[in-house]
């Protein structure tokens, strides 16, 4: 009788343990958890991942020396009492619980904190307790995305038949390629800007194989490196890396300005990388996102809904230098599954409702995520993890917005983005506009009032209809980069367009080649580097050649190959030993540059210096410009006239303003202009009669971009040439 005793008071334990752990997921929370500024997992949640980090943050900066795993449990109901890793994040107020050992599948979690760590101001944060529930499913062994899933497209898109494409011409290849190097069309080439095109062309269906490109507005390549599956987010960030994202290894990849790679960024807390967005941050941490399918019984949720369906659900994860989570934001804790979009069938087997596809900052330091299959950009507190605001546009079932000047407003967008003047871009995709058509928008917002007012836009004549990916980039000098993702019926990969909507550009793929985003950014690899970096000839008489030695530096601790040099004007040439040449590390080679001009007038070109392999190039770019003058060439030795000088500018580089100086030995008519690399006048400095002596003139560039300009001074007979950098 006593032992069934002591067994039954064993019985009655086991439940009540059990009862402990399990009940808390109803509301019965520690009053304290208010007091609280951000803790993640969001108490009470379920579907956590086995391998969940714990954080907290009261909103103080925290003394270190306080803290102490003593004064923290964690507890899961079946794997028992865990070990952990406890760190205070690089912010100082946020505290990180790393356990050592994953949580058990379907298990809850208690995580108690009772007394002992105190604030820089010596007061000691609230004891809580707070529970979440970890998933029971491990969707990585059941169910994996196709390319189609991960892009977002509906299978009635993808069926669509494609109408006849564009030909394209054969003689625009410049280049040997490798056989199936994407065919690259430049078309309707109006003045863009300086800056070289990122795109990362794959082929579809097969997508065995990828490329990562980065052409001039010729279509030249600069870079290629041909790469084995689908890569995509192909850009320059801040910071100065290159990143892209690899979909065989479901990472980003960071390359600097040699193209090795230094870096690979992932999501943590058990979730796989998405591959819709990196966003590298000031102070070297990064966002992220991944998607998190877990089982639903969706029959009671909506008619006909299936008992079993797999339901993707959306991660934004904030990871610091470390790769350690500091902040997380889950779609299961803050949107409901009906909050999908008309098109999305909410019946199927798997069901992807939100389809994350951008992180943004806003000016605030909060986040913006665009969601898709919402047709919905939300604004996300990255304090508290709180939405602030819901912007939805054609389909949205939370919109809080007012458009204004846009009664059509936006279906199933991506990228959206901040802009220095505080608007935003994005990209419409328009699915479910009648008829479907896709453009460009910027709106400026009132965050306040909660209007959009639709301030820019801008679609193809004819529409063109991008059924997935796309992206919207402001230059710096105002024009708009167009990435046009994914059409069936339009081969233009790209447009850019001036700020009065003329196009300044367009590049075309042959239709098998898809390209997720484009990007336009200034770029310059330091492989290797010419000395000098830019060559001009001045006043060379028509018939005449000048020549000039420009070192090839290797900066690289390998031999470095130069297989090649292509230009295409043919008064300029390159006069070498032989070809191909090595240039053993951290040395340089001699080459010679040749003028040969033909006519009068100012010659301008770019030398690609290429090391090429089978499947790459890394070409370095310098400038050449050439002057001929049959009037004024030979007449005198100007270095011998003293009295005439043009000095450099100072400061230089410079931003917004420099000074020239120049002197004159007598009365002249003076011309001091600036040119920039294409031989274009932008600024006319002094166009007068000037008495002998020394000047100053103050050049103002607060309307032009960045980039290298030459200003030239004209005083009777004498004529000089300087070069000089704008920086902003």
């Amino acid at each position: 009788m006593e032992k069934l005793e002591r067994s039954f008071t064993r019985l009655l334990l086991n439940c009540y343990i059990v009862f402990l752990f399990v009940s808390p997921l109803l509301p019965a929370q520690n009053s304290n958890l208010q007091s609280y500024q951000y803790i993640s997992p969001v108490p009470g949640s379920t579907l956590n991942m086995p391998e969940t980090n714990i954080i907290i943050r009261k909103g103080d900066n925290i003394n270190p020396v306080t803290l102490s795993s003593k004064n923290i449990k964690v507890v899961g109901s079946k794997s028992g009492v865990h070990t952990f890793n406890f760190k205070l994040a690089d912010d100082n107020k946020t505290i990180l619980i790393n356990p050592t050992a994953k949580f058990s599948r379907g298990e809850t979690v208690d995580v108690q904190y009772s007394k002992g760590i105190f604030n820089n101001r010596g007061n000691e944060l609230p004891g809580i307790n707070f529970q979440f529930k970890i998933t029971e499913l491990d969707p990585s062994k059941i169910y994996k995305r196709n390319i189609s899933e991960i892009l977002g497209l509906n299978t009635q898109e993808t069926n669509n038949t494609p109408v006849e494409r564009k030909e394209f011409d054969i003689t625009k290849i410049l280049d040997d390629f490798p056989p199936d190097f994407p065919i690259i069309s430049i078309d309707n080439s109006n003045n863009p800007s300086t800056g070289y095109y990122f795109i990362a062309p794959f082929y579809f269906p097969s997508q065995l194989i990828g490329y990562l490109m980065i052409v001039d507005n010729a279509g030249i390549p600069v870079f290629y490196q041909r790469t084995f599956g689908v890569k995509a987010d192909w850009k320059l960030q801040p910071n100065g890396l290159l990143t892209f994202f690899d979909l065989g290894t479901a990472r980003f990849f960071a390359m600097d300005s040699s193209y090795a790679i230094v870096d690979t960024f992932y999501t943590g807390n058990g979730y796989t990388t998405d591959i819709h967005d990196l966003r590298l941050l000031p102070d070297g941490h990064a966002l992220l996102m991944s998607y998190d399918y877990e089982r639903v019984r969706m029959d009671t949720i909506v008619d006909g809904g299936n008992s079993n369906a797999l339901v993707a659900g959306l991660i934004i994860q904030e990871i610091d230098a470390d790769n350690q989570v500091v902040f997380q934001w889950r779609s299961w804790d803050h949107f409901k599954i009906t909050d999908a979009a008309q098109d999305i069938d909410l019946t199927a087997s798997v069901i992807d409702y939100v389809h994350g596809n951008a992180i943004e900052v806003d000016a605030d330091s909060n986040l913006l995520i665009s969601s898709r299959h919402m047709d919905e950009i939300t604004k996300i507190d990255r304090e508290t993890g709180n939405i602030i605001w819901r912007w939805g546009g054609l389909n949205s079932k939370n919109n809080q917005f007012t458009f204004i000047n846009d009664p059509v407003t936006f279906s199933h967008q991506h990228h959206i983005r901040l802009l220095p003047d505080g608007n935003y871009t994005l990209f419409d995709n328009g699915n479910l506009h009648i008829p479907s058509y896709s453009r460009g928008l910027e709106y400026k917002l009132d965050q306040t009032d909660t209007t959009a007012e639709l301030v820019w836009s801008f679609q193809n004549d004819p529409a063109t209809f991008s059924f997935a990916m796309g992206s919207v980039q402001q230059l710096t000098d105002n024009n708009k980069l167009i990435g046009w993702g994914w059409s069936q019926t339009d081969p233009r990969a790209l447009t850019e367009i001036h700020e009065d909507g003329a196009v300044a550009l367009e590049l075309s793929l042959q239709d098998t080649a898809l390209n997720y985003r484009a990007f336009k950014f200034p770029w310059k690899t330091n492989l290797f580097v010419t000395n000098p970096d830019s060559v001009f000839f001045d006043s060379v008489y028509v018939g005449d050649s000048s020549s000039t030695i420009v070192d090839i530096i290797n900066n690289s601790t390998d031999s470095l190959t130069i297989t090649g040099f292509y230009n295409t004007d043919s008064v300029f040439s390159v006069t070498v030993d032989s070809l191909p040449f090595i240039i053993p590390p951290l040395e340089s080679y001699p080459v010679t540059i040749n003028f040969i001009p033909n006519s009068d007038g100012f010659y301008k070109d770019v030398l690609h210096i290429r090391s090429d392999t089978d499947t790459s190039r890394i070409a370095q770019v310098m400038i050449m410009i050439g002057q001929a003058d049959t009037i004024t060439t030979g007449i005198k030795d100007y270095n011998s006239v003293l009295s005439f000088r043009l000095d450099q500018n100072y400061p230089n580089p410079f931003n917004p303003a420099t000074t020239i100086e120049f002197e004159i030995a007598r009365s002249e008519f003076v011309s001091l202009k600036v040119f920039d690399i294409r031989g274009r006048e932008v600024a006319n400095l002094v166009n007068e009669e000037r008495s002998a002596g020394a000047y100053k003139v103050k050049f103002d560039a607060s309307n032009i971009s960045t980039g290298v300009y030459f200003y030239r001074l004209h005083a009777g007979e004498f004529w000089e040439v300087r070069k000089l950098l704008l920086l902003k």
